[in-house]
């Protein structure tokens, strides 16, 4: 009997076991953690920067200006490497130096390539004469080589002509004497010049590659002036027969009338009251009072 009980009572344990094994709930699954992509951040470099100088106007600069030290000034900037800054802006006088503008510019601006002329260019021929004014070429000698080393375009010159005053005995008369102007002179004491046109501003230099050390060749260029009708017609008649000089200008500003010396300091200079040269050909500017 007491076999029998514990034989039910296995049994009675293992049907709790069994009901207990299904019973019992199965864990939560545990989500995987979702992997996300990793995103290449692209890391730009700074550009490497170099320093350059550049031109810079030093006030409003009018189109049409020959460009000189006085209009400009340098700074040094910082440039990405690679851009066109080298290219775009000026970086020495060389490149801006006797140029024309070829449209306003502000004053603080940097120069740009594109805004300026070099000499000798078709735009700087344009652009450099005033309106009414013609391009003249004054011939240069050996002993004028010094303007071609110290001038450059936009600097101003001086015309002079070189004569003296001499006086001839008149065969018709007895004892009469007569003055005559010759030009030029082999007098040194009665040697003169005489101011003609001043304040003329030069467009730019003609000149040989090389000048001749050695005084072989007859000219070394020519100097290609501003002038107005007026002036040159004054000069090319002084030139047929005379000695014409030119000089450095004694003027700051380019003088749009320069024969107007003439008529203000004739009275300077102890001149005859004939006419220059030829009675054929009268100058009226140059008589004496």
């Amino acid at each position: 009997m007491k076999q029998k009980k514990v034989i039910i009572l296995y049994i009675l344990m293992l049907i709790v076991g069994l009901a207990l094994l299904f019973t019992k709930s199965s864990p939560t699954p545990v989500a995987e953690p979702v992997v996300q992509p990793k995103v290449e951040v692209e890391v730009k470099e700074k550009p490497k920067t170099e320093t350059m100088t550049v031109a810079v106007a030093k006030y409003d600069i009018n189109k049409k200006t020959i460009l000189t030290k006085d209009d400009y000034y340098f700074k040094s900037v910082e440039v990405d490497i690679g851009s066109n800054g080298k290219s775009k802006y000026i970086g020495n006088a060389d490149e801006i130096d006797a140029y024309v503008t070829k449209n306003n510019i502000a004053k603080d601006t940097f120069i740009e390539s594109n805004f300026i002329a070099s000499p000798n260019s078709e735009d700087y021929i344009l652009l450099a004469l005033k309106e009414g004014n013609y391009m003249f070429p004054f011939k240069l000698d050996q002993f004028d080589s010094y303007l071609v080393k110290n001038l450059k375009g936009g600097d101003l010159v001086d015309l002079y002509v070189f004569y003296s005053d001499e006086e001839l005995a008149n065969s018709n008369a007895k004892n009469y004497k007569e003055s005559k102007l010759v030009s030029p002179s082999d007098d040194f004491i009665k040697n003169r010049l005489k101011p003609i046109i001043v304040g003329k501003k030069v467009l730019y230099i003609d000149v040989d590659d090389k000048i001749d050390q050695k005084f072989q060749k007859n000219d070394v260029g020519k100097i290609q002036l501003e002038l107005s009708n007026q002036e040159i017609k004054l000069l090319r008649t002084l030139m047929t027969n005379s000695k014409v000089i030119m000089y450095p200008s004694t003027y700051d500003k380019n003088i749009d009338d320069g024969l107007r010396l003439l008529n203000d300091k004739e009275k300077n200079w102890p001149l005859t009251d004939k006419a220059i040269f030829s009675k054929k050909k009268q100058i009226n500017l140059l008589k004496g009072n």
